[in-house]
């Protein structure tokens, strides 16, 4: 994609957040408010894509409000809302409740419930292509904020003086999200708003010393998408795959840090990630070290090796994927007062 006189331009942006204090000992309020504005122009001298019209000036402004109350010495909970104006699809209201309680100083559990959205933005809402008429892409004139309805669960402790523990699931109703629709006169697509579905996942940490010279770390994550096209929706049934695939389903990451003598540290790292299936990339694994040391009060020193295990693709179709390989680096930190 070639384009020139491209520039975009914040001109105004402004900000305001007051801690309103206790209005009562069981309550902490905090109001706030901002507003940006930018002026965006970009030429098309290329003629396969444009953004029409090329000159738009856009404005967003928000103001939130929250309420954390003690309702006793080991509860609280915190209500909150935001409502935000932006000129693609006027007012969004995003209220968010969160219940966290302490039955020892050493755990926490809580829970919250959100709604939070994805507002428009010029690649949702202005683009074409070609650069002129007819247009095969025709933008997305209707297009709508994604829409996310968010539950959490969580916990956070250290249940043994040697070990920390994290965990949190979460699930999550998503509407109005991105697809490709098939215009009437059936020559040309747009963007829209045709898919919806859930998707639930957990994320746990946990950290052990096992002994004064050991430490070990690990963590997972899991996730399950379930997408699927709203009735009415003329997508051809690629959006769906496209967004579960770009989902890798598995990620877990153990490391091991050791204390060596005089002032020294050594860490390995052993990382996985699972496949993703649009497009297609293989799952893999990976293993990183790292041998540091001081120098002195001020200075250290450090020695990473990163992929030992070999090179390895992320993202994007294999015929442009870029490959992460093997690396070695030295880093020397000096720290002057």
């Amino acid at each position: 994609m070639a384009m020139s006189q491209g520039r975009m331009c914040c001109i105004a942006a402004t900000a305001l957040c007051a801690q309103a204090g206790h209005p009562s000992p069981a309550h902490t309020l905090v109001l706030g408010a901002s507003h940006r504005r930018s002026d965006d122009r970009v030429g098309h001298d290329a003629p396969q894509f444009a953004f029409l019209p090329e000159q738009l000036g856009q404005s967003w402004t928000s103001l939130y409000a929250q309420d954390e109350m003690a309702l006793s010495d080991a509860l609280r909970l915190t209500l909150g809302a935001r409502i935000e104006r932006h000129d693609y699809t006027g007012n969004e209201f995003l209220p968010n409740v969160r219940l966290a309680w302490k039955p020892s100083p050493a755990q926490l559990w809580w829970a919250s419930a959100a709604r939070t959205v994805r507002a428009p933005s010029r690649l949702d809402r202005d683009v074409y292509v070609p650069a002129t008429p007819p247009f095969l892409l025709n933008g997305g004139p209707g297009f709508r904020a994604e829409v996310a309805k968010v539950l959490e669960l969580g916990y956070r402790g250290q249940p043994l003086p040697a070990l920390t523990l994290s965990a949190t699931a979460f699930h999550g109703d998503y509407d109005r999200l991105r697809t490709t629709e098939l215009a009437p006169s059936r020559t040309a697509v747009f963007f829209g708003d045709g898919m919806q579905g859930r998707v639930g996942g957990l994320e746990a940490w946990g950290s052990l010393q096992t002994a004064t010279w050991l430490r070990l770390h690990g963590g997972v994550a899991l996730l399950r998408p379930r997408l699927a096209l709203k009735p009415g929706s003329a997508d051809n049934a690629s959006s769906v795959p496209a967004a579960e695939g770009a989902m890798p389903r598995r990620m877990w990451r153990l490391r091991a840090a050791v204390n060596l003598p005089r002032d020294a540290e050594f860490d390995v790292t052993l990382r996985h990630v699972s496949a993703l299936h649009a497009p297609d990339v293989p799952a893999y694994s990976a293993v990183d070290l790292r041998l540091g040391a001081r120098l002195g009060p001020d200075a250290d020193i450090a020695l990473t090796a990163i992929n030992l295990l070999g090179s390895h693709g992320e993202f994007t179709p294999v015929q442009t994927r870029s490959k992460f390989g093997r690396s070695l680096a030295l880093q020397v930190r000096l720290r002057l007062d």
